[in-house]
């Protein structure tokens, strides 16, 4: 564990920077999760709209986004993640992106003024909740009037209400990585309501249900990324319960959570 990370200092900053430059970094090792975030997210675009997709990675959910709209942006600090993105968004033949380098933390000299602004478990990488709330005004600062912050992040209480559901089946909790810090949902609500109106929200309970407690009372996963090693099984129940949640995900609530698992989806309209 790196210190001084509430400090925001140079000593966490430096290690999360060589973490996202490292080629064998994998952001997310569950694709079927992903491909929920990102059409989760796409149902809320046009194709009117000019996108900025601020820490973009790989550019896989860029350029799907790329599809539903007029004009994109993709932003990326890491030089060797935007170097994928590049050939992730020449691959897929979008040809209405452009990838920049940028700082979530750093964007006065950028020249979008967007209809649609899309961050994807990027906040969660910053040092403390002062640079969280530092990157959301300087998303609200940059959208148009009445436009959307489609804000795909994680939030403390979801996490832990999927911890104990595990607990209560006999199953480890599942760990926080050492760079990822979850949003505490009211400290975060409180904080977005003076800036943006809350239009929508989703979470994938169903799915974490389905994958992290069901699957998992039977099936061994252990590890995090790279170092993860799972039982073959789970490439064929993962997308099993994809496709569930996207059948019956709308009807799946548990009394008393107000969501399960770590991920959600804060649909956000820019106040003027």
């Amino acid at each position: 564990m790196v210190k001084n990370r509430e400090a925001g200092g140079l000593k966490f900053k430096k290690a999360v920077r060589k973490y996202w430059e490292d080629p064998s970094t994998v952001s997310i090792i569950d694709k079927n999760l992903h491909q929920l975030e990102i059409e989760t997210a796409s149902r809320y675009l046009k194709s009117t709209d000019e996108l900025v997709d601020i820490g973009c990675g790989d550019g896989v959910a860029t350029a799907a986004y790329a599809q539903k709209v007029k004009k994109c942006t993709a932003y990326e600090l890491s030089d060797y993640l935007r170097k994928k993105a590049t050939e992730n968004i020449k691959k897929a033949n979008s040809k209405n992106v452009k990838v920049k380098s940028g700082d979530i933390l750093n964007m006065k000299k950028i020249t979008e003024k967007p209809d649609v602004v899309i961050t994807q478990r990027l906040l969660i990488n910053l040092a403390n909740w002062n640079e969280q709330k530092m990157a959301i005004e300087n998303i609200y600062n940059m959208l148009k009037p009445g436009g959307l912050y489609i804000m795909i992040e994680n939030t403390n209480d979801a996490y832990l209400a999927l911890n104990k559901m595990r607990h209560q089946v006999g199953l480890e909790p599942i760990p926080i990585h050492w760079h990822n810090l979850f949003f505490d949902y009211h400290e975060l609500t409180a904080f977005l309501k003076d800036k943006f109106q809350l239009l929508n929200f989703h979470d994938f309970g169903l799915y974490y249900f389905l994958t992290r407690v069901y699957a998992q009372m039977f099936l061994s996963f252990t590890g995090y990324g790279k170092n993860a090693v799972k039982d073959p099984l789970f490439d064929l129940s993962d997308k099993a319960a994809r496709d569930i949640y996207k059948k019956f995900g709308d009807r799946f609530q548990i009394s008393g959570c107000r969501a399960l698992g770590p991920i959600q989806v804060f649909v956000l309209k820019r106040l003027s």
